[in-house]
């Protein structure tokens, strides 16, 4: 009898499993991995794991290096269950540590809340409570829901592709520093975001028509590789989530897709614009004017500066941004 193959598919490097053991069969493998690091979690002790409807093996890998270790473990082992311990940060790098490991079909993923946003498990539903208990019973009642990632690659360099759920250039790229200095601050989740995003608003103003928030980067778009437009960008935003934290809408209504807003530099009647973005309504002739929204499945960007993928910046270059592959995961 071969190990049991977690869901998505036999993963790389999976080796036989004893023929008289029935654990594959009976008791799930879960996987979790904890980031002491995260907002949450740098603040509680250790809880003893005792998990009676599951083997758990729990990893707190430091380094990039040692979590496509644990991934490598983990597929194994036949881990059917990989469970998050972490923010959004955390899940983006155990997505793409497990899309290489995987080959592109990872097993079912759950998260527990301890970053400081969350966006991800605002977007599904996971409340601040859910434990480790509670997401192994989900995954054995089959409560899942799919969401398909961001997926990043870099065309022209030797960067190993990353999956999030946030991607974000120009003045979304300088507002992630501002968050940074609110989170200092002491506010986290939805009051951070307000702060960041009253914050971007306010030296956006203060810059004037050729500051460097407002006279924009330069960027180059495709659909096909061969119609290129070279724009002036103050803002692009990318996501596949449904909803975003706070309840804003900057791609209209809450719907499957990975979802593009491109703004214009410099932006005009900024704050008439922003507060129709953020409500989810525009008119024609403004969004054809000011500001883009288009649902793809693929486009190719050309950026010098850095990006950001759910909260960490990334270097820029040429980039095949699209749907990825959805990726199972287990809520209440």
């Amino acid at each position: 009898m071969k190990m049991q193959v977690p869901r998505g598919g036999r993963p790389w490097g999976a080796a036989e499993a004893d023929a008289n053991s029935l654990d594959y069969q009976t008791i799930p493998r879960v996987g979790i991995i904890s980031n002491f690091r995260s907002h949450r979690n740098s603040k509680k002790p250790r809880k003893p794991l005792d998990v009676s409807d599951a083997v758990v093996i729990r990893r707190v890998p430091e380094t990039r290096e040692a979590l496509a270790n644990t991934m490598l473990q983990f597929a194994r082992e036949g881990v059917e269950l990989i469970v998050v311990d972490g923010g959004d940060g955390t899940v983006r790098e155990v997505m793409s540590a497990a899309h290489r490991v995987y080959r592109g079909r990872p097993p079912r993923l759950a998260i527990l809340r301890s970053g400081k946003t969350n966006a991800l498990a605002l977007d599904l539903g996971i409340p601040k409570g859910w434990t480790l208990e509670d997401a192994v019973a989900s995954h054995l009642a089959n409560r899942i829901v799919e969401r398909s990632p961001v997926h990043v690659h870099w065309t022209h360099a030797d960067h190993p592709d990353r999956l999030g759920f946030i991607f974000g250039f120009g003045a979304y790229s300088r507002a992630t520093l501002l968050a940074q200095k609110v989170h200092r601050q002491g506010w986290f989740n939805g009051f951070a975001v307000l702060m960041t995003l009253i914050w971007a608003v306010l030296q956006t103003f203060m810059g004037g028509r050729h500051g460097p928030w407002t006279r924009g980067d330069t960027i180059r778009i495709s659909r096909d590789r061969v119609d290129i437009s070279r724009e002036k960008i103050y803002l692009v935003l990318g996501s596949t989530l449904h909803n975003m934290p706070l309840g804003l809408k900057p791609f209209g209504s809450p719907r499957e897709g990975l979802k593009f807003l491109a703004i214009k530099a410099p932006p005009r009647n900024i704050l008439r614009l922003l507060l129709q973005i953020l409500r989810g309504t525009t008119s024609p002739r403004q969004e054809g004017d000011d500001h883009i929204r288009q649902d793809v499945d693929r486009v190719f960007l050309s950026i010098r500066k850095s990006f950001v993928l759910d909260g960490e910046r990334f270097p820029g270059g040429n980039l095949a941004v699209s749907r990825g592959t959805p990726v199972e995961f287990v809520v209440p």
